[in-house]
């Protein structure tokens, strides 16, 4: 057992102190952690208690860690998870900010595809937005309702017939072939992530208006 003989503001940090114990650097942690466990000079300090105020300093720094994350925007489960892991915090750890951030609703993953399905499909068709979501961590599920919520089908119809436009034009001043044009324009829109369907209902609409 030790005893606390001094306990100093850390001047880098305000919200941090350095706990001193029989006048040697103890540990140091979050200032909010001296005030919950009503640590103060003279008191004694078990082992037990030591590796309590470690575990409970590291959660702190790691639930500081994914607020900033998710400061500038929205983020998945996966992508906070992957960012903490990136730190080397525990796992028991990390379940435990994620249980902090669903609690106050700062993580949602269905809100997060249906923000992206909106922005996203105006540059990129279904089959590779949903490749992207999967990628993020977002599960099928969740993708699935968020397709249901989000008007998909009208606005990758639209996204893919003005980005259809623009490259037929693009194509056409350098390709006369008709053919070639046509299968050129197919692999672009493919490679954007639209469905065969909506791709061959496209280039007839292009086609036509070009006639």
């Amino acid at each position: 057992m030790k005893t606390i003989t001094q306990i100093s503001e850390n001047k880098k940090n305000p919200n941090r102190v350095s706990i001193f114990a029989d006048d040697e650097f103890l540990l140091s942690c979050h200032k909010e952690l001296v005030y919950k466990k009503s640590l103060k000079k003279g008191d004694k300090v078990e082992p037990e208690l030591l590796l309590e105020l470690a575990k409970e300093d590291e959660y702190i720094k790691a639930k500081d860690v994914a607020l900033r994350h998710i400061e500038m925007s929205i983020k998945t489960v996966k992508q906070v998870e992957d960012k903490l892991r990136e730190k080397e915090y525990s796992e028991e750890i990390i379940e435990k900010v994620i249980d902090f951030l669903h609690e106050y609703r700062l993580l949602d993953d269905l809100k997060y595809a249906q923000t992206f399905l909106k922005e996203k499909l105006r540059s990129r068709g279904m089959k590779k937005a949903r490749f992207e979501l999967l990628a993020k961590g977002i599960s099928k599920d969740n993708i699935e309702l968020a397709m249901e919520s989000v008007s998909t089908t009208s606005v990758e119809e639209d996204a893919c017939l003005k980005i259809a436009e623009k490259k037929y034009q693009q194509l056409r001043n350098r390709e006369q072939d008709e053919y070639k044009l046509k299968n050129k324009l197919y692999t672009f829109l493919a490679g954007k992530g639209f469905e065969y369907e909506l791709i061959s209902s496209t280039l007839r609409k292009i086609m036509e208006n070009d006639e």
